[in-house]
């Protein structure tokens, strides 16, 4: 793809004033229709595989089923869709995709943007090198005048926002006297309620009069300059945009763990995106970083509301970017996502235990979005959006607890419905009578693989993007050795999710504490203390295995395995050396490793490198404040001149 984009002569283009060649509503049933098609499917063979379900616990797991192979179909599917507009190449190369390679970046932006990165408790040497290099980056993009960075502080603890001071004056001290890069701010809240959305709201209503848009960030997201000037030409040849989101690529770590998830986070997500966006079109998703906003946009119309109802589903709004999407295209301004724009990363958990701690916090957001959905006015692909996000958390005991009732049945002794022998459902119907059984065992195996087959396909067939894995053979083998780790860790997410899902849904309240950075290793101790349950079901699940016979135990062993076996994985797959060794090998290897950009290997000089002592500067005083609130937002009756009547 990165080839491809790179030869396409294009002409400019806007979204805002070009129909897609394929109309709006064509392109969600293309995308809902065979996926709620499939979803129907994988409920009709279970119940066929059972003989016909003869009680309530039958339909239970016939239900329960039918939700696990739905979430798949909807996820595999989009995946489909954008394997076919990756074949199509330059024939579906999305309109705002054109407009953004056609941008000549040496032309000054008619409009004042600011760069904005949110901190909380943060890695201060990695966030003040990370300014340091868009700094850097933007200066050899062209002119910066119109271009601020502000480093929004929320850090509380006294030792870290005082080195934030000290690295602030640091940096001013290094680029004192050239007025070729942009002006770096430095603003700490002495009150940090609201956490990141607050930080962002306090930025626009003290200074959102002295800029058009805000690049946002994260404390270890990076943007290079040239990708900077695209967006803000984008909005601003574009007024009805509000919101213009990136795909950021996971970099820079070398933990095991950290290099398998970077490995498939971009080998498998660019299809998964490209069908996202085929869909989604003006109504994309929020991530809450690496992307541009309309300040005027969303001053007026991104107020975040308080949910009804006590933490932790009600009160302040946790994960606020999709709704922050939602309030926007309620606007209605559009939001879009640029699949295949470059020069934007962002770095992942280096172990199992920080993934799944991010997770924890990811989950309660997301399940408060339950109360967020009868919001008014919200377009159905936002509500959709918000459903997703729900079901990423909610599938897991979905899953969970399909496994303990199918075994549950099978212990008992229970014929499978209709009086057949065989498993049930426990087993996909692989050991079933019958063409339904055999049917619905193939269609598991589909759904499951064969996204990530295209997505491999993807990449064998085109020989930059193939280098950029390391070549054919390295990458197949990273393929297959990432795809026996995702098995193995797969049961240990499924029981962590379950487990937040229900502490959640019990009230348990998640803190706002600093998320871990860096390569952190985790001791075999602390291993063994945090996964002490997983141990402790995984052998309940052997035990009960083993009672309905060893080939029930035999299939279910990867789950027992990847439980029995997680303290002894989590450590050895937290380990630098361990990455390292793999790297050595060529193995997990991604395309910003083999040709690493400008930024990336400034980033890593700077972070190796020894920080002089600063000399005494002078911090340059912040854009005079103009307090201008912004428009609360009401979730159940009508707030805007004009409905969305438009919606689809």
């Amino acid at each position: 793809m990165t080839s491809r984009k790179a030869t396409c002569s294009m002409t400019f283009e806007s979204p805002a004033e070009t129909s897609p060649r394929v109309p709006l509503a064509v392109r969600r049933a293309l995308f809902l229709g065979p996926a709620f098609l499939l979803t129907a499917l994988a409920g009709v063979l279970a119940a066929e595989a059972m003989g016909g379900p003869r009680d309530g616990l039958d339909w239970l797991l016939v239900v329960l089923f039918t939700l696990n192979l739905g979430w798949l179909a909807l996820n595999g599917w989009q995946v489909v869709l954008g394997f076919v507009l990756h074949c199509l190449g330059r024939r579906a190369f999305p309109p705002l995709e054109r407009a953004a390679a056609a941008v000549d970046i040496a032309v000054p932006p008619k409009s004042r943007t600011a760069v904005v990165l949110p901190i909380h408790n943060e890695d201060v040497a990695a966030v003040f090198a990370a300014v340091a290099v868009i700094a850097r980056s933007l200066e050899r993009s062209g002119e910066v005048e119109r271009i601020d960075l502000f480093v929004l502080s929320d850090s509380r603890d006294e030792e870290i926002w005082r080195a934030e001071e000290r690295a602030y004056d640091a940096l001013l001290a290094e680029f004192a006297g050239d007025a070729a890069k942009p002006l770096v701010y430095y603003r700490r809240r002495s009150d940090n309620g609201g956490r990141k959305a607050g930080n962002l709201a306090d930025f626009c209503v003290n200074w959102g009069h002295v800029y058009d848009f805000m690049v946002v960030l994260d404390a270890d997201s990076l943007m290079d300059g040239a990708n900077i000037r695209r967006l803000i030409r984008l909005m601003e040849d574009n007024s009805r945009i509000g919101l213009i989101q990136t795909v950021s690529h996971p970099v820079n770590r070398e933990t095991l763990f950290a290099r398998i998830h970077q490995f498939a986070a971009n080998l498998y997500t660019p299809l998964s995106v490209l069908g996202l966006n085929f869909w989604q079109q003006e109504d994309a998703n929020y991530w809450g970083h690496n992307a541009i906003v309309r300040i005027t946009a969303f001053m007026a119309h991104c107020d975040l509301p308080v949910l009804p109802g006590k933490a932790p589903l009600g009160g302040e709004i946790l994960c606020h970017d999709v709704v922050e999407a939602c309030l926007m295209r309620r606007g209605p301004y559009q939001t879009w996502v640029l699949p295949l724009l470059g020069g934007t990363w962002e770095e992942l958990p280096a172990n199992t235990i920080d993934y799944a701690g991010r997770d924890r916090r990811w989950c309660q957001g997301n399940l408060q979005h339950m109360r967020f959905l009868p919001a008014h006015g919200v377009r159905w692909p936002g509500r959709l959006h918000l459903l997703m996000g729900i079901m990423c958390y909610i599938s897991a005991p979905v899953w969970f607890a399909f496994l303990i009732l199918s075994a549950g049945q099978l212990i008992l002794g229970r014929e499978t419905g209709g009086g057949q022998a065989g498993y049930g459902l426990l087993t996909s119907g692989l050991f079933n009578p019958g063409a339904a059984a055999a049917a619905m065992f193939a269609l598991t195996l589909v759904l499951l693989f064969l996204p990530k087959i295209l997505g491999i396909a993807a990449v064998l067939a085109d020989r930059q993007a193939r280098a950029g894995f390391g070549g054919g053979i390295r990458l197949l083998a990273s393929a297959l050795l990432e795809q026996v780790f995702s098995t193995l860790q797969a049961p240990v997410l499924m029981a962590w999710y379950s487990q937040f899902v229900v502490t959640t849904l019990a009230g348990r309240i998640v803190p706002w504490n600093g998320q871990p950075r860096g390569d952190r290793s985790v001791g075999l101790a602390e291993s063994s203390q945090r996964h002490a349950g997983h141990v402790v079901l995984g052998l309940l699940m052997a035990a009960a295995a083993s009672l309905v016979g060893p080939v029930l135990f035999w299939w279910m062993s990867p789950i027992i395995a990847g439980l029995v076996l997680s303290p002894l994985l989590t450590s050895w797959s937290s380990r630098r050396a361990a990455g390292l060794a793999a790297r050595r090998l060529g193995l997990f290897l991604i395309p910003a490793e083999v040709t690493p950009a400008p930024e990336l290997t400034e980033l890593a000089a700077r972070l190796s490198a020894t920080t002089p002592p600063t000399a005494e500067v002078i911090r340059p005083s912040l854009p005079q404040r103009s307090v201008i609130p912004m428009t609360p937002q009401s979730l159940y009756r009508p707030t805007l001149a004009r409905e969305t009547a438009d919606a689809d």
